[in-house]
This record gives structure tokens, sequence and C-alpha cells, in this order.
């Protein structure tokens, strides 16, 4: 039989000691003779991996994993020298450089120490699997505030979907799933509603605003007329550039993400002025049939959590770099 790679997936893992972890599984027909692991250049956002002694059954490929940590992934075949090259790329630098080459024996080939760490099992299929500490997205995030506001609530049900999902329901689902997200990364996630309430503008300013939050996100749906319309919307404060830069950012999350599309960053129309860079995201269009549906399986709640989730992520890298 080739000594080969099969497949490989994305996922991510906290283990039972709390570490969360970003992975990479491939699955093989045999694990390597070594492995050699570098930093590409001197890019601290991109590690190589090089498995020596197997080739590439499956397609060479890149994957976008975009979980927050892993932006992609590319797998390639060196013809001639049985070699497979995979190229992790990342959002946020590691602490540690990996380098050297390693045999194909035991757990952890680069130490239980370090960002970037192998396990193999042999077995039929084999697996490899590449993980890569969240240290980077925790550190980013420790400590940091963030304002999460789920429009609508109560008596205020906002857009409905053709088979009867509302979009209060909507905002609190999605919120449900971010918050964990920010959770894990040592952000305290500052929510103005947890249950389907009714809330004015001013009750949710006042449950924001002393929480003293970094940046604001409200989470809406939008809707039109037309059932055969897709439009999804972003607003930011007026008159405020971080507002507008994470409303920017937050849009290419969207569609880089879920593939929807924000035309134009709007006003964001409010009768309270927040103290903070605020958004409104309608990451989703109830009253197009096909968001709906796919509204109610729970891996596309995710991902739109996912995204927003990058967003911010995305934001806060930029002014930590700036």
């Amino acid at each position: 039989m080739k000594k080969g790679i099969l497949n490989a997936w994305p996922s991510v893992y906290l283990s039972p000691e709390g570490q969360w972890i970003s992975k990479v599984t491939l699955e093989s027909t045999a694990l390597p003779d070594s492995i050699q692991v570098e930093r590409l250049g001197d890019n601290l956002r991109a590690y190589r991996l090089v498995f020596h002694g197997l080739e590439l059954i499956m397609a060479e490929d890149t994957i976008s994993v975009l979980d927050g940590l892993i932006h992609s992934v590319k797998i390639q075949f060196r013809p001639g020298q049985s070699q497979v090259v995979i190229d992790i790329y990342l959002e946020l630098p590691l602490e540690t450089s990996p380098a050297g080459k390693h045999g194909n024996t035991g757990p952890g080939l680069l130490g239980h120490n370090s960002e970037v760490s192998i396990d193999q099992t042999p077995g039929l299929p084999a697996s490899i699997v590449c993980s890569v500490s969240r240290k980077p997205l925790q550190d980013l995030f420790k400590g940091a505030r963030i304002g999460i506001d789920p429009g609508h609530g109560g008596k205020d049900k906002g857009h409905r979907g053709p088979v009867d999902l509302t979009e209060k329901y909507v905002a609190l689902e999605i919120a449900r799933e971010l918050c964990p997200m920010l959770e894990l990364s040592h952000a305290v996630p500052i929510l103005t509603r947890t249950d389907d309430i009714y809330l004015t503008d001013e009750q949710r300013y006042r449950i924001l605003e002393p929480a003293s939050p970094i940046l604001g996100v409200q989470i809406h749906a939008s809707g039109d007329t037309d059932p055969l319309a897709q439009k999804y919307r972003i607003a930011a404060k007026e008159n405020c550039t971080e507002s507008h830069n994470l409303a920017d950012i937050a849009a290419g999350a969207l569609l880089e993400r879920m593939g929807m599309l924000v035309e134009s960053v709007e006003h964001l129309s409010s009768p309270v002025n927040w103290q903070f860079p605020i958004i409104r995201i309608e990451p989703l269009c109830l009253t197009y049939f096909a968001d709906e549906a796919n509204f109610r399986a729970p891996l596309f709640r995710k991902r739109i959590a996912q995204s927003i989730y990058n967003g911010i992520a995305r934001f806060l890298a930029k002014q930590q770099d700036a």
C-alpha cells in the first residue's frame, strides 16, 4: 500500500487540562519517516511542516480554517522527494518558533511547552495531529470587556422568517454561541440580555455603559419585502473612526467566513450616545428562506458567531499593532 496522506481537516479543541488548541488532523496510510518543522522566513505567522517518506494521495489543497488563530493551511507534494509540505498561516504571531527535525515516535514531538506540537498515532489509518496553542488569542483578549447586545426581545420580535423564525431568537442564539468563544479567550462579555425579555435602548445603555467595554456589538438580522433578497448590513457610530474600522473589519470577516457581502457601512441610528466604539451587525437575512433554513442548523449559527469573533479579534490586533 502506498504511504501517503489521505485526508486533512481542522478543529478547535479544549483539553481536559483546560488548554485551548487549534488542530490540523491528517489521516495517512502510514506515519512519516521524519518531520521537519520550520518558520517561513522571518514570519512569525507562517510555519512549514515537511513530512518525509510520504506521498499525497488526496489532492493538493488550500483549506480555509478561519478559526480566529489559523487562517489557512496549504497542502502540497514535492514529486520525486516523497515529501508532503504543509504550510500553516496564522492570524497572530506565536511566542516561540519551532524548528528542527524529529523522528516519528512519541507524542508532542516539539515538546509540551511549545506553541506547536505534533502527535502521531500508528494504525490504518494512522493519524498525525498538528496542534497550535491558542494562547496568542488569550493574550490578545485578556481582560477585555466586550459589550454584546442581542437585539429585540420580549414583545419586540423584530423580523420574522417565512417559517416563523423571529429576529429576537436569532440575535440571542448568535450571542449564546459568541460568548463562550470570548470567555475561552479570557475576555469578559457583557450581555444586555440572556433571555427573551424586552429592553428599551436606554435600558441597554444603562447595562453596558457602566461596564466600560472597549467595544460593543449589537446583533440583529436583516429583512426585506422581497423574499428572494439577500441583504446583509453593518452600521457604525457616526463620526467614530474606531467604530467604522470595526465595521469594515467585521464586514471582511463575514464575507471571508460566510460569503455574505455587506455593500456599505451604514449610519448607526440610536437615541443614546454610546461612549465606546459600537457596531450593529445583521449577519443573516431572515426573510430569505434559505438563510432561515440554514440558521436552524447549529453549525451555521456557530459559523456566524465565529465570523463576528474573527472581526473583533482582528480589530483588537490592529489596535495592538498601531
